[in-house]
């Protein structure tokens, strides 16, 4: 579908009620926003029909109808309030009561069986018309897109029919394009474009129809939620101003003359107004009467306090009125009303008269101050929208003014703008529209004309210059071929002259490539361009070549026969010293290289055996280790299971302690008995023979007790034994492997050593090698001299036999002479036999310096395997020392555990000695009569305990002279250990040492 260029009379504000425009495709040229992305502007199909050039719409509401007015008028209580009646389009509306009550109750009897959606049901609507916007935006954006793809396609198609049918073209009306001729390709591109156009436009057509059935939906059920939530009218405030200065009847139903106030929400009059229900109603008090009647409550005084409760209900009610309006007020013009003065404040308990005219006096000053600032901000948006119609006006004038001097056909038929009536400004702005669409018909004109102008134009001046390039390349191609033709018929012409002579083949020049019917291109003309360029180029080489030849030649000519037998005798006494420096440097080259070969063949012999050794020495190492290892985990086992058994000796021993400890008290409780029934012992000697009995069981039981622990002190002493060994054996398992360590690094330091004798003396021989090499690089140089001296006395030769072709004759004639003179034969042919030995010679150096480095490139090698075998023994040497400080940290850990054992077992040991000797004090009830012996037994007692602590003290004295006097010695071996390795350690590899170093300090 074709678009004719005219936009509507609203724009898409955006949200979801605003008119949406069903489609709108301006001309491609067109620098004006267009309603692309808008939704269609009513609910009617012929909406989209309408525009302000062909008048207003019933359908379409005004300009501002979803605008910023209606936030003017939302109250702080969320009431809407309409705008200005000046606004409506019928003003018999105002002063018709009858019309506007009949217009309420046929919208309530039109919206009386609407339905009334859920909230879900409305929440999905407006999901779905979300949705449909978006999609709808997309397809409108493709429209676009392929709108626009179409009018170029169209435009391509017009200019190529232009210039193949000498620009005809059909005008059609003025929202019409020419209608050119296409070839079949265009016709097919054209065709396709507008079935994706037309496929664009149906979609559109389906989504904007879905659309206004969601908006009708909606509208639906909001005129039925607002006819069932419709309640009774209250008549406007008289006093209050309209902008046409009307005071309109009250209406039932009108929400232009509605006021509600309050929090409520309930409807109050004053006392001059008339309120129209009055008619509905009953007589007053009439319904209360009858109530009252009916119910016996009319004997029934109302309570005293009622009129204050009223009163003060009424006191609250103003203060909240008037605190609203001052908070209008302040928002309408903060600027001016920021200092309004605050309400009168409600007194606590019941007010009075006087705060309740206070506050009627302040909403009095309130509402009048409401009513002026109306009044001045509706003379400010009269005084705005005049100052837009005249700049409009204004606008509107240079429009006029540009059109009417175009050189358009209907530039006669532009009207002037209307002038400024003080209705609005639509009338400018549909004048502005309309001039906008005009010029881009200038405006599209005027690029057509310019296009034919500028591709004519354009076609001459390549035709002209075109002829002018095929009349020069034409001229140049016949000047290059007739060239080429004389310079053959030259060559021919020489040809014939020299055919005579045998013996002159060789100076002709072959023939070059000839095509006679070759014809006339750019391909052709630019290769033989390229190939005269080329030629030229060579030919300008070889000359200055020849004359450089021919200036040489003619100085070796003026030379006399005496310096050329001088330099020829130099040549030959430098080339029988270039042969006796090759022979020595030959002798020198193979002494070299058998030096070389006896090292290699020595150091190969002395790296295997020293291999082999180290090789038989880690396993032996490894094996050692492997054992010591075995027998680590073996002690650390016995260990483990020794420290099980103390354990469980120590338990045991808990709980012979527990039990004595409870034998103590039961004795000290008998010893009371004793003591407290002395007087009754006679009755008491059968439980004190039971208490005898018991005292001997204990007795037997803390000797069994003693014999337990007897025999864990002779475990322990064995396992204590066993450990002793244990450790003897790893501290000598480990001065051995010390010991081998320290004979592998010796060795290794010796095969260090011998690395680096080798490595001087391969350095020495790389040294000889590479002053032979210079050498042999300086002799070649010479070589290479005196090659380039012959190359350059054979050239000057070859020069000067041309030039004496060319003065003496011919080479018969002059092959006659030279054997007629046979010494410059005989000379030329040493001369020959000389180069040939210089370049045999050559060779043969050549040979030798390729044995050198290649002997030179193994003793490299053999260097870098020696020093990889060595890094290896270096890091087996490393892991040596690391599993030998492993192992002195396990024996330390050994050692600590062991001292820990030895300390508990000392602690059990002194625990059991303080319990027997508890028990050797504890006396058995007895007869009074056996007083004496119990002294004396106690005296005994106290001496055997004495006697058993110092026992006790001595042996513990000893075991600790024991311990120490070990550790002084592990101390002293520790420290001779160290000594030894940082003796050994200089003689080490660095790498080693400080593998050593790191470990230590670890």
């Amino acid at each position: 579908m074709a678009s004719n260029g005219l936009r509507t009379q609203f724009p898409y504000v955006g949200d979801q009620l605003s008119p949406r425009p069903l489609y709108d495709f301006p001309s491609p040229t067109s620098n004006y926003p267009s309603g692309i992305g808008a939704p269609s502007p009513s609910f009617y199909p012929m909406a989209y029909q309408i525009s302000p050039r062909f008048g207003a719409s019933a359908f379409i509401p005004p300009p501002d109808v979803f605008g910023d007015s209606r936030r003017e008028a939302v109250r702080e209580n969320g009431v809407y309030t309409p705008r200005d009646s000046r606004k409506r389009s019928s003003d018999a509306l105002n002063t018709d009561p009858v019309a506007m009550h009949l217009l309420v109750e046929t919208a309530i009897g039109d919206s009386q069986y609407f339905d009334i959606l859920t909230v879900e049901e409305v929440d999905a609507l407006k999901q779905e018309q979300k949705a449909l916007d978006t999609r709808l935006s997309t397809v409108r954006r493709k429209l676009e897109s392929e709108t626009k793809i179409r009018d170029a396609t169209r435009s391509l198609g017009r200019l190529a029919s232009k210039k193949a049918n000498g620009h005809n073209r059909a005008l059609s009306s003025k929202a019409s394009n020419p209608v050119p001729k296409y070839d079949e390709q265009e016709e097919e591109g054209l065709d396709s474009s507008n079935k994706k156009v037309e496929e664009l436009i149906r979609e559109c057509l389906e989504i904007e129809s879905r659309m206004r059935m969601i908006d009708m939906q909606l509208l639906m059920h909001t005129a039925a939620v607002l006819q069932l939530t419709h309640k009774a009218p209250k008549p406007r405030n008289h006093e209050s101003g309209l902008e046409d200065q009307f005071r309109r009847p009250d209406s039932p139903a009108s929400l232009n003359l509605y006021e509600h106030s309050g929090t409520n929400g309930t409807q109050r009059t004053r006392g001059g107004d008339f309120d129209e229900r009055s008619f509905y109603r009953s007589p007053e008090n009439l319904d209360t009467l009858m109530h009252v009647l009916q119910n016996g409550t009319h004997h029934l005084t109302e309570p005293a306090d009622r009129p204050d409760r009223a009163l003060a209900a009424t006191a609250t009610r103003l203060q909240e009125m008037n605190e609203r309006l001052r908070a209008l007020l302040v928002d309408a013009n903060p600027e001016r009303d920021e200092h309004y003065s605050l309400p009168p404040l409600a007194l606590e308990g019941t007010p009075d008269v006087s705060t309740i005219d206070r506050q009627l006096d302040f909403l009095d000053q309130g509402l009048r101050s409401f009513s002026t600032e109306h009044a001045n901000m509706r003379t400010h948006s009269r005084h705005t929208l005049s100052e837009v119609e005249g700049r409009l006006e204004g606008i509107n004038n240079q429009l006029y003014a540009v059109l009417s001097r175009s050189d358009n056909e209907q530039a006669d038929k532009i009207l002037p703008p209307p002038a400024i009536s003080g209705g609005g400004s639509t009338e400018q702005l549909n004048y502005m529209e309309d001039s906008f669409y005009n010029l881009e018909q200038v405006q599209y004109a005027m690029s057509e004309q310019i296009a034919d102008l500028q591709s004519s134009t354009s076609n001459r001046e390549d035709s002209d210059k075109a002829e002018r390039y095929e009349t020069t390349i034409m001229g140049l191609w016949q000047i290059i071929l007739a060239g080429e033709e004389e310079a053959r018929e030259r060559k021919r012409e020489r040809r014939r002259l020299i055919a005579e002579d045998p013996d002159a083949d060789e100076q002709l020049s072959p023939d070059e490539d000839y095509n006679a019917n070759e014809s006339f291109s750019l391909t052709a003309f630019s290769a033989k361009v390229q190939w005269l360029f080329s030629r030229a180029t060579s030919l300008k080489d070889k000359q200055s070549v020849l004359l450089r030849q021919i200036k040489q030649q003619r100085e070796l000519n003026s030379k006399s026969d005496a310096q050329k037998e001088a330099e020829f005798e130099r040549l030959n006494e430098q080339l029988l010293s270039a042969r006796s420096v090759k022979k020595s440097m030959e002798g020198e080259l193979e002494r070299a290289m058998d030096q070389l070969q006896q090292f290699d063949e020595q150091k190969i012999q002395t790296d295997s055996q020293a291999l082999r050794e180290t090789q038989e020495r880690n396993a032996g190492l490894e094996a050692q280790l492997i054992n010591v290892q075995e027998r680590v985990m073996a002690f650390e086992t016995e260990l483990t299971e020794a420290k099980q058994r103390a354990i469980a000796y120590e338990n045991q021993l808990k709980a012979v302690q527990e039990r004595a400890v409870s034998y103590q008290s039961q004795l000290q409780d008998a010893e009371q008995r004793a003591a407290a029934y002395e007087k009754e012992l006679e009755d008491h000697q059968e439980r004190s023979t039971v208490y005898n009995i018991t005292s001997r069981e204990a007795e037997e039981r803390s000797a069994g007790y003693e014999a337990q622990v007897r025999d864990a002190q002779e475990r322990a002493l064995m396992l204590e034994s066993k450990l002793r060994e244990a450790q003897d054996d790893a501290r000598v398992e480990a001065a051995a492997i010390q010991a081998e360590l320290t004979d592998a690094a010796e060795r290794i330091d010796q095969v260090t050593i011998a690395l680096k004798n080798v490595t001087a003396d391969k350095e020495a021989a790389e040294a000889r090698s590479l002053d032979a090499t210079n050498t042999l690089n300086a002799k070649e140089e010479e070589f290479r001299a005196l090659e380039g001296e012959i190359v350059r006395l054979t050239t000057e030769l070859t020069f000067a036999k041309a030039e004496l072709d060319g003065a003496y004759g011919t080479r018969a004639q002059r092959a006659a002479d030279s054997a007629a003179n046979p010494a410059i034969k005989r000379e030329l042919d040493e001369l020959a036999e000389q180069n040939q030995a210089l370049l045999g010679e050559l060779e043969a150096l050549r040979k030798v310096q390729d044995v050198a480095s290649q002997s030179e490139a193994e003793a490299r090698q053999s260097e870098r395997n020696l020093k990889a075998e060595l890094s290896g023994m270096a890091a087996e040497y490393e892991a040596l020392t690391r599993d030998a400080i492993q192992n002195e940290k396990d024996r330390d850990v050994l050692e600590g555990q062991i001292d820990k054992l030895r300390d508990e077992k000392e602690g059990l040991e002194r625990e059991l000695s303080d319990e027997k000797v508890k028990w050797l004090g504890v006396r058995s009830p007895g007869v009074p009569n056996g007083a004496p012996q119990l002294d004396m037994g106690a005296t005994s007692i106290r001496m055997l305990r004495e006697d058993f602590r110092k026992m006790m003290r001595e042996r513990t004295a000893e075991g600790l002279k024991a311990l120490r006097a070990e550790q002084e010695e592990r101390r002293k071996l520790e420290a001779l250990v160290r000594q030894l390795r940082k003796e050994a350690m200089p003689r080490g590899s660095g790498l080693a040492r400080n593998v050593v170093m790191t470990t230590a300090m670890q």
